[in-house]
């Protein structure tokens, strides 16, 4: 999956109208509450990643889901 994608399918799973951005604040985003963090949690283990969901809710920006899933992005 590349980063786009990873942002498009985020933007899905928090029901946004639209992809999401590099660096946007998941604070701003109504649907980044407990129930999408599970959501998020199964996107990462799409990636084979298993992340605890304290490490997804601790994350400010999608930059920081970016880096949480890292090198399983195609750039």
């Amino acid at each position: 999956m590349t980063e786009a994608g990873f942002l498009d399918e985020l933007g899905a799973i928090l029901d946004q109208p639209g992809p999401l951005a590099r660096g946007q604040k998941l604070g701003e985003i109504e649907t980044f509450d407990s129930l999408g963090i599970l959501n998020i949690m199964a996107l990462f283990d799409t990636l084979g990643l298993e992340v605890e969901p304290s490490r997804i809710a601790e994350a400010a920006t999608t930059d920081d889901l970016l880096g949480i899933a890292g090198a399983k992005l195609q750039a």
